[in-house]
């Protein structure tokens, strides 16, 4: 058989975990996990050490003396039948939040991303459907790898041709503010410190210098504080251009104006998807790791991302999005941390 490239993803709500699953996916354990995604392996063709590592990582199971996939490996025909069955609902959806979002019109574009898209259709939607105990509940997975989810792609034509992941985000909080960033990449102040190859004091002190910069930038964009080194920085971390602020700082009071709108994108969001639970079971026990045997609700964090990027890209079309993330690649908010609102929307 041809070898396949996998990517993998990986969700974590542990910065060790999350080090500890990057260091451990190297080239030769990525083609242990493409040759079960081929065909399920008898127990002895698995090196002691690597299984146990990737059952422990919930990527592999034990069943019947064979190992076969537990989590989402997505490849190239996969792909290709959950975006026909994916698009056509994302447009649908797009079209409806235009109508429930009228109360954004005039907002700022990253208030639209942020409160429109990261809280009502990305935090708002997995709170909700959550609740109903939809998904598997990876955020409590105990051991070395707690708290942490990986899945993968193949690396293909039908994967490269689904597009950017417009609505992911990672997050990294100071003592007064939030900073989330949005988008597939790009020049951020964490990224431009942070480095998991560098030693660990290192690290700890880019950490450190990040999480001090969160405040620092917020106050810069919420006009608190303007010195000129901090303001050139800013140019080069993409929250500045051309002297102009590409960020907005999102205070309890941003929330307030726009809650009701919230509350309509993430109920028209959840009632959509909810209605298509049937469907998304079944198209999931038809790919290739349901045939082996792994549960639909362990794909579905995976499967949500394609559902995000397809309905990411439809609102982008109608013009409900209107930043500049497919430019640039990313977009910093910033939030203050006791905006109690928002402790009712973020997962």
């Amino acid at each position: 058989m041809k070898p396949l490239k996998l990517n993998p993803v990986i969700a974590s709500y542990s910065g060790e975990a999350y080090a500890r699953i990057k260091r451990y996916l190297t080239p030769d354990v990525l083609t242990v996990i493409a040759r079960v995604a081929q065909s399920p392996l008898e127990r002895d063709e698995v090196p002691g050490d690597v299984l146990s590592e990737l059952v422990e990582m919930h990527v592999l199971a034990k069943e019947n003396g064979r190992i076969r996939l537990e989590t989402s490996v997505f490849l190239a025909e996969d792909i290709v039948r959950i975006v026909e069955t994916v698009r056509p609902l994302a447009d649908e959806l797009a079209r409806r939040v235009l109508a429930c979002g009228a109360a954004f019109r005039g907002a700022s574009p990253e208030v639209v991303a942020f409160l429109g898209g990261m809280i009502g259709l990305v935090q708002g939607l997995g709170r909700t459907l959550g609740q109903e105990h939809v998904g598997v509940d990876w955020k409590n997975y105990p051991g070395k790898y707690g708290r942490s989810k990986v899945d993968f792609d193949q690396m293909c034509a039908a994967f490269d041709a689904v597009g950017p992941d417009y609505l992911n985000k990672t997050v990294l909080q100071g003592e007064r503010y939030t900073a989330v960033f949005i988008g597939p990449g790009g020049n951020t102040f964490e990224g431009l410190l942070f480095d998991l190859n560098a030693p660990d004091l290192k690290r700890k002190f880019a950490g450190q210098l990040s999480r001090y910069l969160v405040d620092a930038y917020a106050r810069l964009a919420g006009g608190e504080d303007a010195p000129e080194a901090l303001r050139a920085s800013a140019e080069t971390a993409n929250l500045y251009v051309q002297g102009k602020p590409r960020t907005a700082v999102i205070t309890d009071a941003t929330v307030q104006q726009y809650e009701g709108a919230i509350r309509a994108l993430i109920d028209t969001a959840a009632t959509y998807y909810a209605d298509k639970l049937d469907v998304f079971e079944t198209l999931l026990r038809s790919t290739t790791s349901g045939r082996q045997g792994a549960p639909p609700a362990n794909m579905l964090l995976n499967f949500w991302r394609y559902v995000r990027k397809l309905t990411a890209q439809a609102l982008y079309a109608n013009g409900f999005f209107t930043d500049d993330i497919p430019e640039r690649g990313t977009l910093t908010v910033f939030y203050e941390n006791d905006a109690a609102l928002l402790k009712l929307f973020l997962v």
